[in-house]
């Protein structure tokens, strides 16, 4: 496919994610604007995110940031989405925002699935955050376990290291952090 054929199936893909319920952004992206940062992978792994091995789609069970790197400069495009959403209760938000999160990793599914339909072969979608597909990670029991929803799974763009708060300002997409709001950034890559 030609290259303005690619931005105007990508335009469409655009279109489609903005049509989501609660989607409050889509914005398509040159690669080089991801922010991969060896630090935000650190965060995973030594400061306590209580994920950290017990999920596939975090690490030490993803690509290594520099593997990453790699893949990431096989593409050009990128679609960055944002899910925005409600939290009724503040005192208990955790279970809110984990079904918001999995309304984001549904939405990214869908939308990598259409760039495949639309001609992107190598479309990749990452999801914000640790996956939850599953209230428990079959890793969890056994480290040599394999993930049983592998068709939807997908990692994290924080395991990949990508940090997300400056991907998006350097994109303008605004995230601001309030209370009783939670805002969920997903991706696909394009190629």
């Amino acid at each position: 496919m030609d290259f303005l054929t690619e931005i105007e199936k990508a335009k469409e893909l655009k279109t489609l994610a903005l049509s989501f319920d609660n989607i409050s952004s889509a914005k398509l992206i040159h690669t080089r604007d991801i922010v991969v940062d060896e630090r935000v992978r650190y965060q995973c792994s030594y400061s306590g995110c209580r994920e950290y091995g017990k999920r596939l789609m975090c690490p030490p069970y993803t690509p290594s940031v520099d593997e990453f790197k790699n893949i990431l400069a096989r593409y050009y495009m990128a679609l960055l989405v944002q899910l925005t959403a409600t939290i009724k209760d503040n005192d208990n938000w955790e279970p809110e925002a984990n079904k918001w999160a999995l309304e984001l990793h549904d939405i990214i599914y869908k939308l990598e699935k259409k760039a495949f339909a639309l001609g992107f072969p190598f479309a990749a979608g990452l999801i914000g955050g640790s996956c939850k597909l599953c209230p428990t990670c079959p890793v969890e029991k056994d480290k040599s376990a394999i993930c049983v929803d592998r068709e939807r799974a997908r990692p994290s763009m924080e395991a990949m290291g990508i940090d997300v708060l400056l991907t998006c300002k350097r994109v303008g997409v605004e995230i601001t952090f309030s209370p009783g709001q939670v805002i969920w950034t997903g991706m696909i890559l394009i190629d």
